[in-house]
């Protein structure tokens, strides 16, 4: 039916709108905050939060090279962003006190422009604003994985539960 069409249509704009606001809200989130650390960087940083400190494990889940992923960690070692701890043969990488503050005060910084982009809504469509959101982050969050050949690196951060 074209009426149907038509506000699907007008459903992935918005969809695709609020996508872009987000990307943007995020970078300037991390701009503020951490403008020294590349988007690469941030994303291995997250990744690290995220679970497994095994080199295997966050070469896969970034997308990189294991001595592409080497470097990468090289380098926020160096900032003092990631310790390496050694287990035997082994060797884990872990964030550091000062990582785990870099991420909290860019999340910070993140959830301060949202606030003030949410407190412009009329207090009576912020539930409203509320349920489509989670609505839709949980309609992404149940698509099928990419195929391998298509996925480039990690999804970045997910929804909350």
């Amino acid at each position: 039916m074209p009426g149907q069409e038509s506000r699907a249509e007008d459903a992935i704009r918005a969809a695709e709108h609020v996508a872009e606001a987000m990307i943007e809200l995020w970078r300037r989130a991390h701009e503020e905050v951490a403008a020294a650390v590349s988007d690469q960087q941030m994303r291995a940083l997250l990744v690290l939060e995220d679970g497994s400190g095994n080199p295997t494990v966050l070469a896969a889940r970034l997308g990189l090279s294991p001595s592409s992923t080497t470097r990468l960690y090289d380098r926020l070692e160096h900032r003092g962003l990631v310790a390496r701890v050694q287990s035997g043969r082994k060797v884990a990488v872990s964030l550091t006190a000062v990582g785990d503050r870099l991420l909290e005060a860019t999340r910070r910084r993140r959830r301060e422009l949202l606030s003030q982009a949410l407190s412009a809504a009329a207090a009576a469509d912020q539930p409203v604003l509320y349920e489509a959101l989670e609505q839709l982050c949980t309609l992404v969050q149940d698509l099928p994985p990419a195929a391998p050949e298509l996925t480039v690196a990690d999804p970045g951060p997910q929804c909350p539960s």
